[in-house]
Order: C-alpha cells, then sequence, then structure tokens
C-alpha cells in the first residue's frame, strides 16, 4: 500500500471570522467617512452651486440684522470713497453756509448708515438684493459649467456687484440725481474670482458634481458590505445606527470649526466678523440640516435592531406589535408613512435624497417580514381583543390595588383619629370642670398632666 500524501491542514474557523468581521469593520468605518463626505458634496453641487435654492438663501441673508448692517456700511463706504460727498454739500448749500459742507458730511455719513440699513428692512431693496445675488450666481455657475456660448471671462473677472444698492444709499443721501451716470464703473464690485482662476475652479465643480453622484452610491455600499460580511445581522444594524449618530455629530462639528477659521482667519474687520458668522450660518444650515437628519435615521436602525433583541422588553414590544404585524396593511401603512416624513423633511430634494429614502423603504420593509416572522413565531395566538382584554385586566388590577391601598391606609388612620378624639374630649370636660370651680388649680394640672401622659 502507498502512503497518501498528507493534506494542507484547513484554515480555522475562528482566524476566518476574526478575517471577516475586521473586514466588515473596515468597510463601516469606510462608510461612515463616505458618507460624511457625500453629504458636504451634495450640499455644494445641489445647494451652494444651485441659483434656485440660493436664491432662497440670499433671501434670508438679508432678513439678518448684522447681514443688512455690513452690506449699508459696505453701500455707503462705496459712495463716499467714489463721490465727493463734501463738493456736492457745497455746490448745494447757499453762501453763508458753504463752510458747514465738512461737518455735515461727516453727520450724512454717520446717518447714511442707519438710512440704508432700515431702507434694506423694505421688501423693494430686498428683492433688489435677491436679484444682484441671483444674476452674480446664475454667472458665476455658467463659468464654472464652462458654457462659452452664454457667457465669457476672457480677461475679466465674475464679480457680485452692488452698484444699485450703492445708488439707493445715493438716494437716502439725497444726491442721487447729482452723482448718477458720474460713478466709476467698478463702484460696489466685489471680485468673486479672476479668468485665470477659472481653469482650477472648473475642475474642482466637474469633481463636486460627480462626487455628488458617485459618493452616495458608494456610500450604500459599503454599507451593504458592512452587513453582509458580520456574522449577526443585528448587531450589525446597530453599528450602522451608531455610525450615523457619530457621523453627524463629526458633520455639525466639522461645519462648525470651518465657519470659525473662516470668520475668525478671513475676516479681519471685527464689526463684520458677526455678519460674516451669520451669514456661514445661514448658508450652511441646509448642510446642518442633513447632518442633524442622520440623527432620525441612526435612531431608527437602533430602534429596529432592539425590537429584534432577545431582551424582554424587546419581547414584550414584539407581543404588543403582533396584531398589527399580523395584518402587513398595518405594518406597510406605517413604513409609507415614515418614508413620506423622511422625503419631504430633507434639506433639499435630489436624487441622492430619493435614493437614501428607497433603500430606507426597502430596509425597512425587510425588517417588517422578517421582524414579522420571528414575531408569529413567538405569539402564534395574540390578537388585538386578547391585548386589548390583557390591557383592562391590569387597569383593573391596578385599580383593586390601589383601592386596597386606600382603605388601608383608612383603617389605620380610624384608630389614631379616634384616639385624637377621646383626648381632646378628656381635655375639653377637665377644662370646663376647673372652670366651674369643681377642680381646684392643682387638681386641673394634675389631671392634665396624666392625661396627656396616656396615664
Amino acid at each position: 500500500m502507498s502512503e497518501s500524501a498528507p493534506t494542507a491542514p484547513a484554515p480555522s474557523t475562528p482566524r476566518k471570522r476574526r478575517g471577516r468581521a475586521t473586514v466588515g469593520w473596515i468597510a463601516l468605518v469606510l462608510a461612515s467617512l463616505l458618507l460624511l463626505l457625500s453629504s458636504f458634496a451634495v450640499w455644494v453641487d445641489r445647494v451652494a452651486l444651485n441659483t434656485e435654492v440660493f436664491a432662497d438663501t440670499s433671501t434670508e441673508l438679508i432678513e439678518d440684522a448684522a447681514i443688512r448692517d455690513a452690506v449699508a456700511t459696505r453701500a455707503v463706504d462705496e459712495l463716499f470713497a467714489s463721490v465727493d460727498v463734501e463738493a456736492e454739500l457745497r455746490a448745494q448749500l447757499p453762501a453763508d453756509y458753504k463752510s458747514l459742507s465738512g461737518p455735515a458730511t461727516a453727520g450724512l455719513r454717520e446717518a447714511a448708515y442707519t438710512l440704508v440699513a432700515r431702507a434694506l428692512e423694505q421688501p423693494r431693496l430686498q428683492r433688489l438684493w435677491t436679484a444682484t445675488l441671483e444674476e452674480s450666481h446664475e454667472t458665476l455657475v455658467l463659468v464654472l459649467e464652462g458654457d462659452e456660448g452664454r457667457i465669457s471671462t476672457a480677461g475679466g473677472v465674475v464679480t457680485l456687484d452692488l452698484e444699485r444698492i450703492v445708488l439707493e444709499a445715493a438716494d437716502r443721501v439725497g444726491i442721487r440725481g447729482r452723482i448718477e451716470g458720474r460713478l466709476p464703473e467698478d463702484v460696489g464690485r466685489i471680485e468673486i474670482f479672476r479668468s485665470d482662476e477659472l481653469d482650477t475652479a472648473q475642475d474642482v465643480f466637474r469633481i463636486l458634481n460627480t462626487l455628488a453622484w458617485a459618493l452616495p452610491l458608494l456610500t450604500l455600499g459599503a454599507f451593504g458590505l458592512a452587513v453582509w460580511l458580520a456574522g449577526d445581522r443585528r448587531r450589525a444594524v446597530r453599528r450602522i445606527g451608531v455610525s450615523l449618530l457619530i457621523v453627524g455629530v463629526l458633520g455639525l462639528v466639522a461645519v462648525n470649526l470651518a465657519g470659525n477659521y473662516l470668520v475668525n482667519e478671513l475676516v479681519t474687520d471685527t464689526s463684520t466678523k458677526a455678519a460674516a458668522g451669520n451669514a456661514w450660518d445661514i448658508v450652511t444650515e441646509l448642510l446642518r440640516h442633513s447632518y442633524r437628519w442622520l440623527f432620525v435615521v441612526g435612531a431608527l436602525f437602533l430602534v429596529a435592531a432592539w425590537l429584534a433583541g432577545p431582551g424582554p422588553r424587546a419581547a414584550a414590544a414584539r407581543r404588543f406589535l403582533a396584531p398589527a404585524l399580523r395584518e402587513r396593511l398595518w405594518a406597510y401603512a406605517g413604513l409609507a408613512l415614515v418614508g413620506l416624513v423622511l422625503l419631504l423633511t430633507g434639506p433639499v430634494g435630489d436624487f441622492a435624497r430619493l435614493l437614501l429614502v428607497v433603500v430606507l423603504v426597502a430596509l425597512g420593509a425587510v425588517w417588517i417580514e422578517v421582524t414579522r416572522r420571528q414575531t408569529l413565531a413567538e405569539f402564534p395566538d395574540v390578537s388585538g381583543s386578547t391585548l386589548i382584554a390583557e390591557a383592562r385586566a391590569q387597569l383593573a388590577g391596578w385599580w383593586e390595588t390601589a383601592r386596597e391601598r386606600a382603605t388601608q391606609g383608612q383603617a389605620a388612620a380610624a384608630p389614631a383619629a379616634a384616639a385624637e378624639g377621646d383626648l381632646t374630649s378628656t381635655l375639653a370636660t377637665l377644662a370646663d370642670l376647673h372652670a366651674r370651680g369643681e377642680l381646684t388649680d392643682d387638681e386641673y394640672a394634675a389631671a392634665k398632666s396624666r392625661v396627656l401622659s396616656g396615664g
């Protein structure tokens, strides 16, 4: 007989499991990082670079008092830097008062800040502000998209043009008629970027546009891989819920830190830092809302994992839900309601949000079927009428227990009340005898002492 060749030992099962678990954790961490980045990419592409959404945001900007003051200050400063307001006033004043043009100009400038800021509270000027920002934003987007047929930036710049706001400031001062048409061409213009920076900006725009579509898909794929590699599906769902909560917290912290850096490093004028901070909060509100939205989704994952758990409270919850799970209509109606709320309360309606809601609804349907099978196997005889009868029995038991305790308390209090009544009656009798002279002072004092001591 020939000896058989020795076979190689099979890899140990514990080692396979450890390797699978490690890859699962790596996939989960990667999915969390992708989710953090995809939220930012979607915000930039679908919100910050969406003219319609940005126009709505610009309305909120001018409704902020600090931002109105900053815009008014910029407009008035531009006006006084571009026009010799003192000379214009001197030309309008009578000969005897021309020497007052200097102090009048200084006072007028201080008053102009308040006048223009109050004027920006009016709907007409707010619409003018919104139209100005919308026009500049649309130009910016066209430039970034490389639409050479509609706009050209050769040798020029993309700017925010506040000339109309400056003219409104001149109108409030009372010199618009004299200076209109004489202002420099670049008055009130704020440079966004120059044409020599266009190639870099367009490359960044294309990358963000691609990431806004690709990152959500990669994120879902990474989460799916983490679930597939997990040995315990319920534990994997719980980990995803925790990951969503952590990403939400990290996203909010990152937005706040970025805002603090930009405001403190890029804004040197302390008087405009408040306006810059408010502007950052308004512009990034939708981004912060998307991170807060992750708290809701993460909580849903944690609740789903808990309901499928072996604990007594989870089993009691499944027993309570058994009647609703027995009839699929109620379970899927609740799922449809949750999906509708998630869809309507999102920060912006786009493909990424629709995809995420569809995936969550699909996972919810899978969870309903799995939990339904588990619950009906555990509690096959539980129905709605059974739960109602048990609830009534529990309420009746609690009521009877409360009545018994109340009755026992009254019974215990009765002898004490009776004894207190006898003591009061005896003292009243002694006081009456003493008042009629039938008891001397010493006898009354001795008898009262015996009664109080219980003798």
